[in-house]
């Protein structure tokens, strides 16, 4: 079996929730196809499918027969400010034609007078309404058309058929005053089809416009992008596109250009902002070594870079595949919103027929005999069901996505609002990672250099954070290091070799005790540096403990008051670490953690966030390291912080590119916003709906006369759309 294949398609054509529905049903129906989804804020469908079964020609083909036109999102160009153009243009035609229309029909509620007969006034409403329908709003009723065809209805239907019903009615009236010379006392409702069509344009427009600020993150980011960039080849400085940039050739960068692609710098220092990756508004100092990072922003230096990243493969295309990823999809919470979309317009029909049916038989007379129907087809609206979710979730992480916080989808902010615990990683996440050497002992005092010329040279060859500190420390005192000769790790303990045809061991408490070898003379001072939070690190030769180091791993400014803000959001906050209990304690009552788990192995803690899950809690993982890699891939939501590895951010749902936990409350603070706003926003929607079509249809009537006009209704139903988009961009503000 051919491995399954995903694409991202950018639908054109669809105008409301219930479109977005029936392409799914139907994409969904296809015998090979795994997954569809379709986001109707976005305009993306996203396909998973087994090509051995079916192709992506036929899933391009079965999207064109429902009538949408599709094209690959990746290649697909933006159209976005073409169609608000075109929408505004639609707008201001059909509000020419419409205004003359509605000022000659509410004339008559002013005058008791007409100022032409009934049949010329009826005349020139008609012409006016004309272009209002057919050519400003051409594009409602060709859609309409194309749904009939399919037997298939969406909202454009409910628009057309409302509209079309009070034009023929007028139309009809038109003839019977020119043809038999008779008089109704309800003579046109041609201004009700002009209003309704012009209202509808206009709430289009408005949230074509408010769509786009939503998809302003992505914009902001591709725009980070440079076309061109100086190469130095041969010892000359030449001026190249973006896509002509090769790994390791060597870019000058000079000041004020952006940097063309990710690398590390080889010559000069920089002061470069790196605002729109991070949202840290302040400039960052690098100098040799340090990486550069595309899209951001040189200082007043130039300098020279190895290019490291090209193209898709760069960091900025890395987090604009990711922001893309996330706003196409879906939240749990929009399931049930998707399913009342697939069927609400069929059901409107249904409730506008019986609505009709019902003042037939009440009073075939009665001006809520055509109103009510009428009303009833135009004010009932599934786009705010539609929108309710998507665009809160555009928003959310688009704002996220500035402050340097990615989230990979709607899915992940919804159980980030939900969740009960944070399990933190001690090492490089609540602390900085970079151990010292802050002291250090041995039996003879006078030995203290020969203590640190054994250790340093068994650690030498070792990658470990403690090892490195304990041979700079040698370093800075120019203690060198002497042969070691069969040197062996003691997983997860520490290290052993033999130094002139003496064994030595240096390692932790742990690597002690299995080698049987006593550590009591150091016990009480090495209790003292474990209650201060330090690391403790012995070495023993021939089996007779010889002295430790202490070893001190900085706690991060901020980590103290990240953990109480937590706390006090009402979640529960837990720390791991591979350290010692005592250790582990003196770290934790510093950050004010009460629970805790020292001694913990790689894989362990995977086992112990699948303990907080199985007991009904939903668990964020906080970690930076490979060996967190499995306990982010594992937890409810993964969150890696900025200065982790590459494995530990592919395992995560959540990216902090900042090395700061301040972006983690930032984090929590916008998704919880996120999520009240997606559930204000499906309230809205639903309570609209409960509401507004009983009141069309008429129920007020009988008791007060009030009865909703379809102009009313129109504008109604524009407003409820536009409040839900406008109620989500207030994330951006946030």
């Amino acid at each position: 079996m051919e491995k399954s294949k995903e694409i991202n398609l950018k639908i054109s054509g669809m105008h409301c929730a219930g479109c977005a529905a029936g392409i799914e049903k139907r994409l969904s129906e296809l015998q090979g196809i795994e997954a569809a989804q379709v986001n109707f804020a976005t305009e993306i469908a996203h396909v998973s499918f087994e090509p051995g079964i079916v192709t992506e020609l036929e899933v391009y083909k079965t999207i064109s027969e429902l009538g949408y036109s599709a094209e690959n999102a990746e290649s697909a160009k933006d159209h976005h400010a073409e169609e608000l153009k075109i929408a505004e243009r639609n707008f201001i035609s059909a509000l020419a034609f419409a205004l003359p229309v509605i000022a000659i029909s509410m004339s008559s509620m002013f005058w008791n007078f007409p100022f032409l007969p009934h049949q010329y006034e009826g005349l020139i409403l008609l012409i006016l309404t004309i272009p209002v329908m057919f050519y400003s709003g051409r594009e409602i009723f060709i859609d309409a058309l194309r749904q009939t065809r399919h037997f298939r209805s969406n909202m454009n239907s409910l628009i057309a058929l409302g509209a079309l019903s009070a034009f023929i009615y007028s139309t009809y009236m038109l003839i019977d005053i020119s043809f038999k010379n008779s008089i109704s006392e309800h003579l046109y409702y041609f201004e009700t089809s002009a209003a309704i069509i012009t209202l509808i344009l206009l709430g289009r427009y408005l949230e074509g416009r408010a769509k786009g600020k939503a998809r302003d993150a992505i914009g902001a980011l591709l725009h980070l992008r440079p076309e061109k960039g100086t190469a130095i080849i041969e010892g000359i400085e030449v001026e190249v596109d973006i896509k002509s940039i090769k790994p390791d050739m060597i870019m000058l960068v000079k000041p004020g250009e952006k940097i063309p692609a990710d690398g590390k710098i080889i010559e000069g220092n920089a002061s470069i902002n790196e605002s729109m990756l991070t949202g840290e508004s302040l400039p960052v100092d690098k100098g040799v070594g340090d990486t550069v990072v595309g899209g951001s922003i040189n200082g007043d230096k130039a300098f020279k870079f190895r290019v490291t990243g090209v193209g898709e493969k760069t960091f900025l295309a890395g987090i604009i595949r990711l922001v893309n990823s996330a706003q196409n999809k879906k939240a749990p919470i929009q399931k049930l919103a998707d399913k009342i979309s697939g069927v609400f317009v069929p059901v409107v029909l249904l409730i506008a027929l019986f609505t009709f049916a019902v003042w037939f038989m009440i009073d075939p007379n009665s001006p809520m005999l055509l109103k009510a129907p009428v009303a009833v087809l135009i004010i009932a609206c599934p786009c705010a069901l539609g929108l309710a979710t998507p665009t809160a979730i555009l928003a959310g992480t688009g704002r996220a996505a500035r402050r340097g916080i990615f989230i990979r989808g709607g899915d992940i902010l919804e159980n980030t609002a939900n969740a009960t615990h944070v399990i933190f990683d001690k090492t490089g996440t609540l602390t900085q990672g970079k151990f010292e050497v802050v002291g250090f002992r041995s039996l003879d005092d006078e030995n203290d250099e020969r203590l640190l010329q054994l250790a340093a040279s068994v650690e030498a060859n070792s990658n470990h954070p403690l090892a490195r500190a304990i041979v700079d420390k040698a370093k800075s005192l120019n203690i060198k290091s002497i042969p070691v000769k069969n040197m062996i790790e003691l997983a997860g303990s520490g290290v052993r070799a033999n130094i002139n045809g003496n064994s030595v061991i240096v390692g932790n408490s742990t690597a002690m005790e299995n080698e049987k070898i006593s550590i009591e003379p150091f016990s009480e001072p090495t209790e003292e540096e474990m209650a201060k939070g330090r690391t403790v690190v012995f070495v023993a030769s021939d089996g007779i403990v010889l002295g430790y180091f202490a070893l001190a791993d900085k706690i991060k400014d901020e980590a103290p008051a990240v953990v109480n803000k937590i706390k006090q959001s009402g979640r529960e906050v837990l720390m791991l670490t591979g350290d010692n209990y005592k250790t582990a304690r003196g770290i934790a009552n510093q950050l004010g953690i009460s629970k805790f788990e020292a001694c913990i192995k790689p894989e362990q803690k995977a086992l112990i966030v699948e303990t907080f899950q199985r007991a009904g809690n939903r668990v964020i993982m906080v970690g930076d390291g490979i060996n967190d890699a499995p306990a982010l891939a594992v937890a409810d939501i993964g969150v890696a912080v900025g200065s982790g590895t590459d494995v530990a951010i592919e395992s995560a749902d959540i990216i902090l590119v900042k090395d700061n936990l301040h972006s983690l409350l930032e984090a929590l603070e916008i998704s919880s916003l996120t999520y009240k706003t997606i559930k204000q926003n499906l309230f809205w929607a639903f309570f609209y709906n409960i509401i507004s079509i009983p009141i069309a249809a008429g129920a007020l009537y009988p008791l007060f006369g009030f009865g909703l006009s379809p102009v009313i209704a129109a504008a109604a139903m524009s407003f409820s759309s536009l409040f839900v988009v406008t109620n989500s961009l207030r994330l951006m503000r946030v």
